[in-house]
């Protein structure tokens, strides 16, 4: 089977002038590699495993039958955590042609040895409120770790590079130095394995916005929701060109979608009820894992997996790291962006940001760059206006005007019209006051009071449903069913 759907690789290159070469640094690259499709999907069914399993298996876990199907990778992690601690599980995915189920998909273009096309970062936090499954790309340019250059220093390549030249724990090495988050575990599972979840799971059911022919992938599917089987899933998230953009990236979407149906699939409640079904399920899934020696113990796998029982599906939250395009399809770590993500894990505080709300209990829509206040000062403080619109202009606010007011008042409110109660929202979110409807407030207008005591700088406001951001990027919940 041809491997025309990855995009060209770009030479190991030396960082000589400091960061990744710039795009007219390129032209004289070493010719790229053919190289086979990528096996994409085997890594999600441990996503599926730890999220899913650890929300069904119960009592089952206890069968001694099941210990014994686990196998270890050596790897340098940090220390297991507390039960009451935050976990960080890094899952990658083989793409190895050896071993039964892993033939039949194309050839290694001669290149011998494995590769991981697809690694996600879950993190799951200590009160195990959800989980964050953050997919960074394969085609990302990133500098090497020291176990992929053989020590040498300042060399960029492709992220997946790091697993082809040191497996498991070199990519764990750089996913620690890129996102300075500390690795507990690490997870692999090449993708013969992942076939056999999905069909120990009955299938799982795909929607498509068209009707999908693809021969490269042997992927037939009418438009509209159709139940595919392991076989049939892996050409679902191998095809590119007859869906999405094309990229990697869009695949990298479509997994997630995948992933999030197999959940709902996986909890659905005529599997929790069917004990010889899930006793499948489980078998397969530990069957096909690979871990490192901290969760090479049944017991400590449902020890992790039972706290997990109580997650609800809209609390599993999927993204994929944010990055900056290059040239053939390979892209650059976005980092302000990607930092707010490892920054949310590293200090465990939600990601992302829950939307805030206003005093009567709504999410804010408006955010405060698109709204002008009028702001009056009852206060009895001399120059509190000027002050406070100060305050305002640094949270994002735009000043209408700002005058005193010749009565003094002991509580601060925020007055609006009747057509300007989202805007008002957003205010008195950020200065802790009341609602106050006025038909005659021309504008939205905030009265300062005795009690003033500043304005909020975390106002997290909901985004629009589309054309705000880049869809590929955009992150989302188990319980959200998505069409390719």
């Amino acid at each position: 089977m041809a491997d025309d759907n990855d995009s060209p690789r770009e030479p190991a290159v030396p960082a000589a002038t400091a960061g990744p070469p710039e795009p007219d640094d390129r032209e004289q690259r070493l010719a790229p590699k053919k190289r086979r499709w990528p096996i994409v999907l085997g890594v999600l069914a441990v996503v599926m495993v730890v999220l899913v399993v650890g929300g069904i298996a119960g009592g089952l876990w206890s069968l001694n039958q099941l210990s014994g199907n686990i196998r270890t990778v050596q790897v340098d992690t940090d220390p297991p955590p507390e039960p009451n601690e935050t976990v960080n599980i890094l899952l990658m995915g083989s793409d190895s042609r050896v071993g039964e189920g892993n033939t039949g998909y194309g050839t290694d273009a001669g290149r011998g040895g494995e590769r991981s096309d697809t690694t996600i970062l879950l993190h799951i936090p200590a009160d195990r409120s959800g989980a964050l499954a953050v997919s960074i790309p394969r085609d990302t340019w990133v500098e090497q770790p020291d176990c992929a250059t053989g020590g040498q220093s300042g060399i960029f390549d492709k992220f997946n590079n790091a697993f082809d030249q040191g497996g498991a724990s070199c990519t764990t090495e750089l996913v620690q130095e890129m996102t300075g988050v500390p690795i507990h575990h690490v997870a692999v599972l090449d993708f013969g394995g992942f076939k056999n979840v999905v069909d120990a799971l009955g299938g799982v059911e795909v929607c498509v916005n068209e009707a999908i022919h693809d021969t490269d992938s042997q992927l037939d599917l009418p438009a509209g929701t159709t139940l595919i089987d392991g076989e049939q899933a892996l050409a679902f998230v191998r095809a590119r060109k007859t869906l999405g953009d094309g990229s990697d990236i869009g695949r990298i979407k479509r997994q997630q979608a995948f992933l999030s149906a197999a959940i709902r699939q996986a909890t659905d409640a005529g599997l929790l009820l069917n004990p010889v079904k899930l006793y499948q399920v489980l078998d397969t899934a530990t069957s096909s894992l690979t871990v490192d020696q901290g969760l090479d113990e049944l017991d400590e796998m449902r020890s992790l997996l039972d706290s997990l029982r109580g997650v609800d599906l809209a609390d599993i939250t999927f993204v994929t790291m944010p990055f900056l395009g290059r040239l053939d399809a390979n892209v650059d770590i976005d980092r302000p962006k990607a930092e707010e993500i490892w920054g949310a894990i590293r200090n465990s505080t939600p990601w992302p940001p829950p939307v805030s709300r206003g005093p009567d209990g709504q999410k804010l829509t408006v955010p405060p760059e698109q709204i002008w206040v009028k702001v009056v000062n009852a206060s009895g403080e001399p120059d509190q206006a000027a002050k406070v619109a100060r305050q305002l202009r640094r949270a994002g606010f735009k000043i209408a005007e700002s005058s005193d007011a010749e009565k003094k008042r002991a509580k601060t409110t925020v007055r609006f019209r009747a057509n300007g109660k989202d805007s008002a929202r957003t205010l008195a979110y950020a200065v802790d006051a009341p609602l106050v409807r006025d038909s005659d407030a021309r504008s939205t207008t905030l009265v300062i009071g005795k009690d003033w005591a500043g304005v909020k700088s975390d106002i997290v406001v909901a985004k629009p449903k589309a054309g705000s951001t880049d869809p590929r990027t955009e992150p989302t919940t188990a319980d959200e069913s998505v069409c390719s």
